[in-house]
C-alpha cells in the first residue's frame, strides 16, 4: 500500500541552525527535523547562535529562528549571519498571534514565516519550501545566463 502524495512529509539532508530560547519547542522542532533527515544545530538564543556559527557556519543551509528574542532578535541575527554566509536561507518562527510582526518585517519568499505551534508536516513542508526557493532561484539564473 502506498502513501498518498499529500501525506508524504518532506525530507532533506541539509543542516539547520535552530534558534529558540524556549527549550521545549526547540527540542521538539529539533527532533522533528532530525527525524526527517536534517542535521540540526541547536542554539538557545542569538548570542549562542553567533558562537555556534563561528565554528560551524560553513555547514548551515538554513537559519530557523524565533523572531522575538532578548538582546539579538531573529532579524538581527539573520542579518549578521547572512553577511557571513549569503547563500544561507532564513525561516522565522513565532507564535501565531505574532503574524503581524512577520508582515511588518515584509518577509520575502526566501525568508518565510512559520507560526507556532506547528505540526511535523507543516514544519517540514515550510523548511523544504524555503530551502527549495534557493534551488529554484539558482536554476532560473542558470537558464537566464544561457539565453
Amino acid at each position: 500500500m502506498t502513501t498518498p502524495q499529500s501525506e508524504v512529509i518532506p525530507r532533506g539532508v541539509e543542516t539547520i541552525l535552530l534558534v529558540d530560547s524556549d527549550p521545549e519547542p526547540r527540542k521538539l522542532a529539533a527532533f522533528m527535523l532530525a527525524k526527517q533527515g536534517y542535521t540540526v544545530i541547536e542554539a538557545r538564543n542569538g548570542e549562542d547562535a553567533l558562537r555556534v556559527f563561528d565554528s560551524r557556519g560553513a555547514e548551515v543551509d538554513l537559519l530557523l529562528t524565533e523572531i522575538l528574542m532578548s538582546k539579538v532578535t531573529g532579524p538581527d541575527l539573520a542579518a549578521r549571519l547572512l553577511a557571513l554566509q549569503p547563500r544561507m536561507r532564513v525561516l522565522y518562527m513565532s507564535h501565531a498571534n505574532h503574524q503581524r510582526i512577520a508582515r511588518h518585517l515584509q518577509i520575502d519568499p526566501e525568508r518565510g514565516f512559520l507560526p507556532k505551534p506547528f505540526t511535523m508536516r507543516i514544519l517540514a513542508g515550510k523548511v523544504r519550501e524555503v530551502l527549495d526557493a534557493q534551488r529554484a532561484k539558482a536554476l532560473a539564473m542558470a537558464v537566464h545566463e544561457r539565453e
